[in-house]
């Protein structure tokens, strides 16, 4: 082989060498473009996914609760804890006036631009602040405010502009419950009676509603003095929520009292009301718990179709004025109602109450009835409005109850000559 030819090949190969090597560049500038699209595509996708996640968990946290402030502050921390926003509240629009209470910090004062999102429901975007309006369909519900230190950019405007949409819907909600609750309170206790007493009887009625659910129920109270003298007690709960059994409660209620007004003792009218009930077209049951109380004698008549015992304070403590009870009122047979009596003294304290005051799902009901004994025993003395609120706070507490709460208060204050001697017996109900 010749030098020249030997040259020849070399040139040739090295040509083939660099070309390869351009390729090879090629080829891995092409992977290297291929790799970083994937990346950003992977990267979107779960950027993607955990905005999908995250709406998620705003759509779950804005429905857990039916309270517009509990509401607006889960909205707020999970703003707040990914770090959307480094600041964040809700110009919630107020019913009776439409004006704007900022939650949190209620004192604050809405600006010009706040105001012109909540009348013209456009955003208003700044660099460093958002105001979206909190809509459905046509209607406001309120103006989600955001700020932080770095600029909003427009992929996250339309991102939190979603998060707006979906908080609004349970601000709707809220909204339209607690309207419902108020509505329904202020029937319920439009239906409660105002109670009038002698002097020598001081007298604290309290009711208070489920904290869940719609606010109207069945139970009740009432006390009036009858034209011979004699003070009427008497507490009551009809099953079940709503419009059905705040219906019955009322009839219940005033039949009751229009039995024992025409001189029935407490048997009779709880037999008439259970005639009353099986009448009507419903299916619910009432218990009810009838007392009458004589001041000339320090006598009283109770009866009980299936209510809890009253409970009774004086100089030998608190006790239970528990006997046999008869059926739950309305229930589809005919049954005896027994009478029973007691003399008590001034000083005395009765205490009548529905099932929601001891009731709880975690706690058998002799723990409630034994809790109520106590905290009975404790506010004797106090004034009574006073007793009546400290027995609701010691019973229910903090926590949300399910179940309606009713108690009625009685005491005997006058200290006038009263027959000795005390005991329980059985009057046979009056045919």
């Amino acid at each position: 082989m010749t030098k020249a030819t030997t040259e020849d090949l070399l040139r040739e190969l090295r040509e083939t060498i660099a070309r390869q090597e351009r390729e090879l560049r090629l080829h891995q500038s092409e992977l290297e473009q291929t790799n970083a699209g994937l990346l950003a595509l992977h990267a979107e996708v779960e950027l993607q996914r955990q905005r999908s996640a995250f709406l998620d968990e705003v759509s779950r946290s804005v429905s857990a609760s039916l309270r517009g402030r509990e509401v607006v502050e889960a909205l707020v921390g999970l703003i707040e804890r990914e770090n959307l926003a480094d600041c964040a509240g809700v110009w919630l629009v107020t019913d009776e006036s439409r004006k704007l209470k900022r939650l949190p910090r209620p004192d604050s004062a809405p600006d010009a631009d706040v105001k012109r999102v909540a009348t013209g429901h456009q955003a208003h975007i700044e660099p460093k602040r958002l105001l979206l309006p909190l809509t459905v369909g046509p209607h406001l519900l309120g103006v989600l405010e955001l700020h932080r230190d770095s600029e909003f950019t427009g992929d996250e405007v339309s991102f939190l502009t979603a998060v707006a949409a979906r908080s609004a819907v349970g601000l709707r909600n809220a909204g339209e419950y607690e309207r419902e609750r108020e509505l329904a309170e202020r029937l319920q206790h439009a239906m409660l009676p105002t109670l009038s007493t002698p002097d020598e009887l001081e007298l604290c009625a309290r009711y208070r509603p489920a904290a869940t659910g719609v606010n109207i129920g069945g139970d009740w109270f009432d006390a009036f003095t009858r034209a011979d003298g004699t003070i009427v007690l008497t507490v009551g709960d009809v099953t079940g929520h709503g419009l059905d059994a705040a219906v019955v409660m009322g009839k219940l209620q005033n039949a009751l009292r229009a039995y024992t007004a025409e001189g029935h003792g407490p048997a009779k009218a709880l037999r008439l009301a259970h005639h009353l009930l099986r009448g009507l077209d419903s299916t619910l049951f009432a218990t009810a718990v009838v007392a009458d109380l004589e001041l000339e004698t320090g006598r009283i008549r109770w009866a009980s179709a299936g209510h809890l015992p009253i409970l009774a304070c004086g100089e030998d403590g608190v006790r239970h004025l528990e006997r046999p009870n008869a059926p739950m009122l309305g229930v589809p047979f005919a049954f005896d109602i027994a009478e029973y009596e007691e003399t008590i003294t001034p000083g005395s304290d009765l205490l009548l109450y529905t099932d929601g005051l001891v009731e709880r799902r975690a706690e058998v009901l002799d723990d409630g009835l034994a809790r109520l004994t106590g905290a009975f025993a404790e506010v004797t003395g106090l004034p009574t409005d006073e007793a009546g609120d400290r027995i609701l706070a010691e019973m229910l507490g903090q926590d949300e109850h399910d179940d309606d709460v009713c108690l009625l208060l009685c005491r005997w204050s006058a200290q006038p000559e009263r027959p000795s001697g005390r005991g329980a017996r059985h009057i046979p109900a009056p045919g």
